[in-house]
């Protein structure tokens, strides 16, 4: 019984290693918003973001936003991306909820809007960085 015991918490902690591993791969490597950050920082590319599967509704304005990657207590790298919030928001409000720095990029967003950082109106709800 102490055997079988034993195996499964040693199974449990390979596991655990395993994924943390992944993670910790993911973070490092294949961040998609650690991606944005480096091609704007190295002047690559201006988009931060113009896909995916949430849209500016018509009360709201989309902000660009620079936030500190966490895993855990380590910062591992910034990200950036577009985060739609209510208009009436200020920019220095959302940075403090986001623990970064955020810009306004378009006060009204449409999904005709080819300009700025985030384009056709598509940005990151609040809801998923928190």
């Amino acid at each position: 019984m102490r055997r079988a015991i034993a195996r499964s918490f040693g199974i449990g902690a390979i596991t655990l290693a395993v994924g943390v591993a992944a993670q910790v791969i993911y973070t490092v490597a294949f961040c998609p918003r650690q991606h944005a950050w480096q091609r704007v920082h190295d002047h690559q590319a201006d988009m931060v973001r113009d896909a995916g599967y949430r849209y500016a509704l018509p009360d709201e304005a989309i902000y660009a936003c620079t936030t500190p990657h966490r895993l855990g207590p380590m910062v591992w790298h910034q990200d950036l991306d577009c985060y739609c919030a209510p208009a009436s928001t200020s920019a220095e409000a959302l940075g403090r909820l986001l623990s970064g720095d955020c810009v306004v990029d378009h006060p009204h967003a449409t999904r005709a809007d080819a300009t700025g950082a985030c384009r056709h109106a598509h940005c990151r709800d609040l809801s998923e960085s928190q």
